[in-house]
């Protein structure tokens, strides 16, 4: 299957599923409303009765946020622990949606909502143990990256050598995108793998993932950066006209929320082109051809 081939098959996947981009992006606004509501809590208790409601819609008063934090301190110290737990439960909700997709993607014909969901069920459990070992190897990618700033702030500390510092701790960020890069590529594709052909040891499935991925490396990596870049390149024309955007009148926040919800609904959108790419890719590498066997006719010939 060639590039084009790949990427239009992928979008015409996703077109014929946009009904599962709603529930993923409901499913984003209330985890969303989740982490907000204690906040908001807050900031209705404290500015419900305040004159300086008014005067915040117009810019920050330091004197009222420290006070603000003073006064909730106790509160938003229980922040992170909700926050953790949100992002927790999203994870585990989204590795149940990617089971759905990979189910809906792999068999066209059967892309109704009941579909989605049991592919989710029948898949979850398995994913599940895919996502607690790229959680893994995330956090040493992580550790590896926290490694070499302290080498590098150990080498350079006593020395004047600023571009050569600056050059090395941008190459170690390159590296951590690069490692993050990968276990994101081999655990989409072992889920697929596993989805697709119904497998369930997961280590065997690791292992079949590393083969394909080196038997098929270009075609893999260029849809993968290919599909990343068109992410990429949505964040950067977000970032340019969120800056062309006035803070106010306050009503210009409406504004910056709409083109806020069009960028979450633009990411779920590539990353369900992940997904169909990507099962496109490793059922195209295992389908059986099939030879036809041509017999010469002597019917009529003397």
């Amino acid at each position: 299957m060639t590039l084009q081939n790949v990427i239009s098959q992928g979008f015409n996947l996703v077109r014929k599923n946009l009904k599962l981009l709603v529930l993923l992006w409901c499913t984003n606004a209330a985890m969303s409303i989740i982490l907000s509501i204690p906040i908001y809590s807050m900031l209705f208790d404290n500015l419900n009765h305040s004159l300086l409601s008014d005067e915040l819609s117009q810019g920050v008063n330091y004197l009222w946020f420290a006070q603000f934090m003073n006064i909730y301190k106790g509160t938003i110290a229980q922040m992170p622990l909700i926050t953790y737990g949100v992002v927790g439960l999203y994870a585990v909700i989204q590795t149940f949606y990617f089971g759905g997709l990979i189910a809906v993607f792999n068999n066209p014909g059967k892309n109704h909502i009941s579909d989605f969901f049991y592919g989710g069920v029948r898949l979850w459990y398995r994913f599940m143990k895919i996502l607690l070992i790229s959680l893994f190897f995330f956090t040493a990618a992580f550790k590896i990256n926290d490694l070499l700033g302290n080498i590098l702030t150990w080498l350079f500390s006593d020395y004047g050598y600023y571009l050569t510092d600056f050059i090395l701790r941008s190459m170690r960020y390159i590296l951590l995108i690069i490692l993050i890069g990968l276990v994101t590529l081999i655990s989409d594709y072992t889920k697929v793998g596993m989805g697709v052909e119904d497998k369930n040891d997961i280590f065997k499935s690791i292992l079949k993932t590393l083969l394909f991925v080196k038997q098929n490396y270009r075609i893999v990596f260029v849809v993968f950066l290919l599909v990343a870049s068109f992410g990429a390149i949505g964040a950067i024309i977000y970032n340019l006209i969120d800056t062309l955007v006035p803070r106010s009148p306050f009503y210009f926040l409406l504004l910056t929320f709409i083109l806020q919800q069009m960028l979450i609904i633009f990411r779920l959108t590539i990353r369900m082109l992940f997904c169909s790419t990507e099962v496109l890719i490793y059922s195209d590498s295992i389908a059986e051809y099939v030879k036809s066997e041509v017999k010469e006719s002597t019917v009529g010939v003397k």
